[in-house]
């Protein structure tokens, strides 16, 4: 994690309540984690798909209401070696990173997606700016 979501974190918290909190230290593990995903967030996208849940992630690409996710949905998709993962760089429970994933993960998707005119997202995610927007839509919360 660089420097500047380390500060963008830390500021971050200081506005915000728990849940919001831990979102917000969440949030840089994943980003992390999904530009080191096999074939980074298009990757992901297709595992979703390919666990049944293309309409969902689908919904959390285009314009509209995000469709819902359950906890055990991520971890199916997910898996518990990611999820181990985002739990130790984040700080959290593997229990409370999956009830985060499922408010964060269509956000972030949607902004990486909202910003790819050709549905594609590129293969290494603009962290800081991905930070600084999710982030300040939590602090709005």
């Amino acid at each position: 994690m660089s420097f500047l979501n380390s500060v963008l974190s830390a500021a971050a918290s200081m506005a915000l309540g728990k849940d919001q909190k831990e979102q917000a230290s969440l949030l840089p593990a994943l980003l992390q984690a999904l530009n080191q995903y096999p074939g980074g967030i298009n990757g992901l996208v297709e595992a979703f798909k390919q666990g049944g849940l293309g309409a969902v992630v689908a919904s959390w690409m285009g314009q509209g209401q995000n469709l819902p996710v359950e906890p055990s949905q991520l971890e199916q998709v997910l898996g518990t070696g990611m999820l181990s993962d985002l739990a130790e760089k984040s700080g959290l429970t593997q229990s409370s990173v999956l009830n985060h994933l499922t408010n964060l993960l269509p956000v972030v998707v949607d902004k990486v997606f909202s910003g790819a005119g050709n549905g594609t997202a590129p293969a290494q995610l603009d962290t800081n700016a991905i930070l600084s927007s999710v982030l300040g839509m939590l602090a709005k919360k």
